[in-house]
C-alpha cells in the first residue's frame, strides 16, 4: 500500500521545547511567558519576518527551552497553513525529536489553529521513498499539543490525509503503480469511508464500448481500470449531483509520438488527476458532506507496443463519436472521453469537473502559479476561481468559445485529438485545443476543466506544500463542492 510519513501529533504535556509563535506586533504564547519573549525578542532585535525561527535557550526566569516562530501579521488565505511549514522547518532545522505547541486558547488564533495542525501536517509529509537510508528531513517528529485540541487536530487530519494520499500516488513509481495497483489502493482506502468503489476491467471495458480507453492502453502488458467510487451523503435522494473525472495514466511515453527527456521522466505524475477526485471524495466522505458525488477515473499506461494504436488511426469512443488520433502523445483526452461520457449515461449529473495533467502548454502560460480552468458557464468559473482562492489552489479562467472549434476538426472523423497548428505551429499542442476536444464529449452537460500541468508538482514551496507532488485539486473540489452544497 502507497504510504507517507509525516509529523506526528498526540496530547502531551511532557518536558520538550515550547514553540512559540511572533509577529512584528505580538507574541503568541502563554500569558505567563509572553512578556518576557517579547523582552528577549526585543532585546535581541529578532525581526520577525515569515521563515525566521528563534531559537532560545537558558533564558532568565524562562525554565523551558523556546524555539520562536516568526508568523506574517496579515490576513492572506493560507497564512496559518504556510505558518505549520515553518514549524515543520524550524523542527527539521534544529533536528528537534518532539516539540510542544500551547493550547489553541494560548495562541488565541481561534479557528485557524485547524489550518495551523494542516499545515503541520502537509508540509511534514515525506512520501515512501523506498530507500535503505532515510535522509535528515524524514525523520520523525512529535508535536505535543493540550488535550483539549486533539478533537481540532482530527478535524486538520481530515483536510490534510486525503491530499497527502494523493502526493504519495503521484510519487509512487510507474512499475510500483500500476493501472490495477492504483484501483485497488483506492478501493482499500474509500471503502472502510462508505464509498462504494467498482472496478471496470478490460471485459466490462469492451462491453460498454470504451474503445478510447482500450487503444490507449493497447501497447501496456497492464489491463486499464474504469475506477468508480461513489459517496451517497443523501441516499434517499437519487441524483447525482456530481460527477469528478480525473485522469489516471499511470506512466506516459507517448506512444509512438514518444516523449524525451526530462518531461518522459516525470510521467508517473500523468495520474495526477485521477489521484485528485479520488482525495476529494475521501475529503467529502470524512466530514459526511451531504451531496451525492462520483468519482471516475480511467486508469491506463500510454507505452509502445506493435498491438498499440497509431497516428492516423480512427477510433469510435464509448460515446460514439469517431476520434482522429493525429498523436499518440494526446492520449489523455481520449481517456478523459470516455470517463465523461461513461459519467454522463450512468449518473445523469448536475455538474461534471475534470481534471487532468493534460497539456504541457499550459506551463508555459500559468507556470507552477495556477491551473488552467475552461468552462463556458461564468458561475461555475466564478465558484472554481473563488474555491481555489480560499484553499490556496489558484486557477485562471482561458477562453472557451465556440469560434474554436476548428481546432480539433478532423476530414476523417467526428473529432482530432490535435490542434490545428496554427500560424506558429503551436496551437495543436495548446491546452485550449484539449478543452475543446473534451468539451465535445460533454452533452451539453455544466462541465469545467482543470489542467493541472504545472500544478501537480511544485519546484518551490507554497502556503500548501514543500516541493514535489502537491495534491492540487484535492481540496478546491472539496471546498467547492461545500459551497454548491450550502447555496443549493
Amino acid at each position: 500500500m502507497t504510504s507517507w510519513t509525516s509529523v506526528n501529533i498526540e496530547a502531551g504535556r511532557a518536558q520538550a521545547p515550547l514553540l512559540v509563535l511572533a509577529s512584528a506586533r505580538r507574541v503568541r504564547a502563554p500569558a505567563a511567558i509572553a512578556e518576557r519573549v517579547s523582552a528577549t525578542l526585543r532585546a535581541v532585535g529578532f525581526a520577525a519576518q515569515p521563515g525566521c525561527w528563534l531559537d532560545l535557550i537558558g533564558q532568565e526566569d524562562i525554565s523551558a527551552r523556546i524555539v520562536v516562530v516568526a508568523v506574517a501579521d496579515d490576513t492572506a488565505k493560507g497564512r496559518w497553513r504556510e505558518t505549520g511549514g515553518h514549524i515543520v522547518a524550524a523542527l527539521r532545522a534544529l533536528g528537534l525529536p518532539a516539540a510542544r505547541l500551547p493550547a489553541a486558547t494560548d495562541l488565541d488564533i481561534g479557528e485557524h489553529f485547524t489550518s495551523l495542525i494542516e499545515g503541520v501536517l502537509l508540509h511534514g509529509f515525506s512520501p515512501d521513498r523506498g530507500r535503505n537510508t532515510r535522509h535528515f528531513e524524514d525523520r520523525d517528529h512529535l508535536l505535543l499539543v493540550a488535550a483539549e485540541d486533539l478533537v481540532l487536530v482530527e478535524h486538520a487530519r481530515q483536510r490534510a490525509d486525503p491530499v497527502n494520499r494523493a502526493r504519495a500516488w503521484v510519487n509512487q513509481p510507474a512499475n510500483l503503480l500500476t493501472p490495477a495497483v492504483f484501483a485497488d489502493e483506492a478501493e482499500a482506502a474509500l471503502t472502510p469511508l462508505g464509498i462504494t468503489v467498482h472496478q471496470l476491467g478490460p471485459e466490462a471495458l469492451s462491453e460498454i464500448g470504451a474503445r478510447g480507453l482500450l487503444a490507449v492502453a493497447s501497447g501496456s502488458d497492464n489491463p486499464p481500470r474504469l475506477t468508480l467510487a461513489e459517496w451517497r451523503g443523501t441516499p434517499d435522494r437519487p441524483e447525482w449531483d456530481v460527477a469528478l473525472v480525473g485522469k489516471g495514466l499511470t506512466f506516459d511515453a507517448g506512444r509512438l509520438n514518444l516523449k524525451v527527456p526530462p518531461v518522459i521522466n516525470m510521467m508517473k505524475l500523468d495520474m495526477a488527476g485521477g489521484a485528485a477526485v479520488l482525495g476529494a471524495i475521501e475529503r467529502l466522505a470524512r466530514r459526511k458532506a451531504a451531496m451525492n458525488v462520483v468519482a471516475v477515473v480511467p486508469m491506463a499506461e500510454n507505452l509502445i507496443d506493435g498491438k498499440g494504436y497509431r497516428p492516423g488511426d480512427v477510433i469510435t469512443s464509448l460515446a460514439g463519436l469517431t476520434i482522429e488520433v493525429l498523436d499518440t502523445d494526446a492520449e489523455g483526452r481520449i481517456v478523459l472521453a470516455d470517463g465523461i461520457a461513461y459519467a454522463i449515461s450512468r449518473y445523469l449529473p448536475a455538474t461534471v469537473i475534470d481534471v487532468a495533467t493534460l497539456t504541457g502548454a499550459v506551463t508555459s502560460v500559468l507556470h507552477e502559479d495556477f491551473a488552467g480552468l475552461f468552462t463556458a458557464d461564468d458561475a461555475l468559473a466564478d465558484e472554481l476561481i473563488r474555491a481555489g482562492g480560499e484553499t490556496g489552489e489558484a486557477v485562471w479562467r482561458l477562453p472557451l468559445v465556440p469560434a474554436q472549434d476548428y481546432l480539433v476538426e478532423s476530414i476523417a472523423a467526428d473529432v482530432a485529438n490535435l490542434g490545428t497548428p496554427g500560424l506558429f505551429g503551436l496551437g495543436a499542442r495548446g491546452p485550449v485545443a484539449g478543452a475543446k476536444f473534451i468539451e465535445k464529449f460533454t452533452a451539453g452537460c455544466r462541465w469545467a476543466h482543470l489542467d493541472i500541468a504545472g500544478t501537480a508538482w511544485a519546484t518551490r514551496p507554497s502556503s500548501r506544500s514543500g516541493p514535489g507532488p502537491t495534491g492540487f485539486g484535492v481540496a478546491l473540489l472539496d471546498r467547492w463542492i461545500d459551497m454548491a452544497g450550502k447555496t443549493a
